[in-house]
């Protein structure tokens, strides 16, 4: 038996997805990620001209944005919920890295033209080279590396894998492959097989979905809540109805132009600087507007965050979450200027008073 294994650059095939859909002519084309690892191996089995191969493992790397403007919520949240889905529906090895864009917009048109930032993605690429490494230096940890990616960056980790004795496989896209990957005559000696093109094979790995109707779990939800879709929450994700998440995107934006000057207190003159994005906090409930279901958090120091009720923790009640209640929670984006930071996975702290106060 062939043992197979998958290295993904999660963050270029994210990228990349839109392309697919414009070679298959649907713009709503979406790829079977249970299916990938098994067609692409059959594609090697099909030029090996055998079917004993075996996929051991899949492993993916990507990043995601951190510390971001809050208008890009929803397509942080999607990306996040992509490699989510990946790793608890179809069991990747998925490893990520955030990439800190301290509170500016993702796309450069969207943000000021005389902005010199430049958002550094880390350890992506490293991650995939040592993982491969690492397997290729183990016996009998895979005899094929099959790796789905499209920068020339990883040139020198194919031809040394190559060198160790193991044989490697390519599969990408069209207009978005390194030319020494995708040229037939193979001169720089990346590959032991001809390269596969993900677009040939996109009637194989559509995801169809067939409509089916869910109840939709928003608690500001006016109309009658069981609606038709396509979606297929995962397991434990609870599922709201695009008018909703329409108005989630309308909500946040709201408050990312809300100064905490105006709604709020300011934050106070030459306080210390705002924790890491990430880092565990505890505040208390500040400010709730309930009927657009999202509030204001503030911690001793004075510092408010904002949180919308999709950004509760699993089994927290939204409505149980009342003014001048203790919960912790996680920064999302750090406070700037007079501007509230943003908070998720918010949940009930089991204490009465704020930490450092009388």
């Amino acid at each position: 038996m062939v043992r197979v294994m998958f290295f993904i650059d999660g963050t270029w095939l994210y990228s990349n997805l839109p392309r697919l859909g414009q070679a298959y002519r649907k713009p709503d084309f979406h790829v079977d990620f249970a299916k990938l690892p098994q067609v692409l191996t059959g594609e090697i089995g099909r030029q090996l001209g055998s079917n004993e191969l075996q996929v051991i493992r899949t492993h993916l790397f990507g990043s995601y944005a951190s510390n971001y403007d809050l208008r890009d919520d929803e397509s942080v949240q999607r990306r996040l919920d992509f490699f989510a889905m990946l790793k608890e529906e179809y069991h990747y090895e998925v490893e990520t890295f955030p990439i800190n864009f301290r509170g500016r917009r993702l796309r450069r048109e969207d943000r000021d033209p005389t902005d010199p930032f430049e958002p550094k993605e880390k350890c992506v690429d490293i991650s995939l080279a040592t993982a491969m490494m690492y397997y290729a230096a183990i016996p009998f940890a895979y005899d094929i590396a099959i790796a789905v990616i499209g920068d020339r960056d990883f040139k020198p980790l194919l031809e040394h894998v190559r060198r160790l004795g193991k044989r490697v496989g390519i599969a990408s896209i069209r207009n978005s492959c390194a030319p020494e990957f995708s040229d037939p005559r193979d001169e720089a000696r990346v590959r032991d097989f001809d390269i596969i093109w993900l677009d040939d094979l996109l009637n194989k790995l559509e995801l169809k979905y067939e409509p089916h109707q869910l109840e939709c779990q928003s608690p500001t939800h006016r109309a009658e809540r069981l609606v038709w879709t396509t979606f297929h929450p995962r397991r434990g994700q609870k599922f709201y109805c695009d008018a909703c998440r329409a108005e989630f995107v309308r909500q946040k934006n709201e408050a990312q132009q809300q100064l905490v000057s105006t709604e709020l207190d300011a934050i106070p003159a030459g306080s210390d600087e705002p924790p890491q994005v990430g880092q565990t906090l505890i505040g208390k409930v500040k400010r709730k507007l309930s009927d657009r279901g999202y509030g204001f958090i503030q911690t001793v120091d004075g510092k408010d965050y904002y949180y919308h009720f999709t950004d509760l923790a699993p089994n927290t009640d939204y409505d149980a979450l009342l003014e001048n209640q203790i919960v912790e929670f996680e920064a999302k984006k750090e406070p700037s200027g007079t501007k509230a930071g943003a908070a998720q996975n918010v949940r009930r702290h089991l204490m009465e008073d704020m930490p450092g106060t009388a």
